[in-house]
């Protein structure tokens, strides 16, 4: 009865494995193409503040930056990548507030502070003109909280400890 068992499975084993055998008796090595799909990156078009070639007056530039769920990092990416803003500028967190008049907390890291603290009084102001006025044209806020690993901005010219309540005016718009 063993002999008999014993001969069944190899039968039906020879028998499974040949059906996975192309005629010819070699094995197949062809391997099957999965296309996976990736969903297409959306861009929107936004309006960021740049400082004029004579450093006098912001000018409006239109880009496009990646639309997700980070806008806020965007928008900085694009003004480090313009040179509004210092090399090294990064987002540690940020908040918009779910009132009618929302609020923008931006906590900066601190390539933000080195930057401005290098740059005179001129390049201060253009540096926060570029930011407040990009950040207050995309949301709309009623006022914009701006640090550096969570302490208000200082500079040697100023201690921005209060919010922003209105964009800063250095544009011919």
């Amino acid at each position: 009865m063993k002999k008999r068992t014993v001969a069944l499975v190899i039968a039906c084993t020879l028998t499974i494995t040949s059906g996975c055998m192309p005629q010819n008796g070699e094995p197949d090595n062809s391997t099957v193409d999965i296309q996976t799909t990736t969903p297409a990156t959306e861009y929107e078009k936004v309006s960021i503040y740049l400082p004029d070639e004579n450093a006098q007056n912001l000018v409006s530039k239109e880009v496009q930056i990646e639309k997700n769920d980070e806008p806020m990092v965007e928008l900085v990416q694009a003004l480090v990548t313009e040179k509004a803003l210092p090399a090294g500028t990064e987002v540690e967190k940020w908040s918009v507030s779910k009132d009618d008049a929302p609020a923008v907390i931006l906590d900066l890291n601190k390539a933000f502070a080195d930057g401005i603290l290098n740059s005179g009084s001129t390049g201060e102001l253009m540096m926060l003109g570029s930011l407040i006025n990009t950040v207050w044209k995309y949301f709309e806020p009623a006022s914009i909280t701006l640090n550096v690993d969570g302490e208000p901005l200082e500079t040697g010219h100023n201690i921005y400890d209060t919010p922003f309540t209105s964009p800063i005016s250095l544009t011919n718009e």
